[in-house]
């Protein structure tokens, strides 16, 4: 059976993770380590990173690797290279826009410097966040016939971007008015509608993460 460890919090990376095997009734097991074991526990890992997935005690890293492994045991990774691709460039993006607004998280939770993180946030806002929500809104354009799912059907495409917009949406991030989305109707819409996509919204997976 499948296992994937993370922190004892939820974050995209692992959730799309979850998110698709879940949706699928692919069985796993989910063990979350304590964020304050972690600089104990780093070491055992590879990269020393999380998420991992572990399969007949072999531990796999790295988000998009692990993403890609649980599409396709998911039957979520599109039916040609084409779509696939398109599901490749939704997690790349999904880790660069993550990459761009890290520094600002960085400075609150390891630095304890909130006078950092706030210019740093702001910074962000200004330069990358509708820069990279843009990118996503045209990639959706381009791909999307009905407007509904990335691919036209339901793939970790929407899994992805659902839950990335959710994380700049749901208002836990300091100094991001989620009134942001207002400006790409199709990302807006797109993302209210996976939000209404009762196969999707059923899981305790999605419950779990929301609540």
């Amino acid at each position: 059976m499948i296992k994937l460890v993370y922190f004892d919090f939820n974050f995209w990376r692992i959730d799309i993770l979850r998110l698709s095997l879940g949706y699928s009734k692919v069985p796993y097991k989910y063990e979350r380590i304590n964020r304050q074991e972690w600089s104990k526990e780093k070491e055992k890992f590879p990269f020393g990173q999380l998420p991992i997935m572990v399969i007949d005690d072999k531990q796999y890293a790295h988000t998009h690797s692990l993403a890609r492994f649980c599409a396709i045991e998911s039957k979520l990774y599109g039916d040609n290279n084409l779509k696939a691709m398109v599901i490749d460039q939704v997690i790349d993006w999904a880790n660069e826009i993550t990459n761009k607004i890290a520094p600002s998280i960085r400075a609150a939770m390891k630095d304890r410097d909130l006078e950092k993180s706030k210019r740093l946030r702001a910074e962000f806002i200004k330069n990358d966040l509708f820069v990279w929500f843009s990118y996503l809104e045209k990639l959706f354009d381009q791909n999307s016939k009905k407007k509904i799912f990335f691919n036209d059907k339901f793939s970790m495409a929407d899994i992805v971007a659902w839950r990335v917009t959710y994380w700049f949406y749901c208002g836990r991030l300091d100094q991001v008015d989620n009134k942001f989305l207002d400006k790409f109707p199709l990302i807006q819409n797109f993302f209210k509608q996976m939000n209404a996509f009762k196969p999707f919204n059923q899981l305790s997976e999605y419950k779990d993460i929301i609540s």
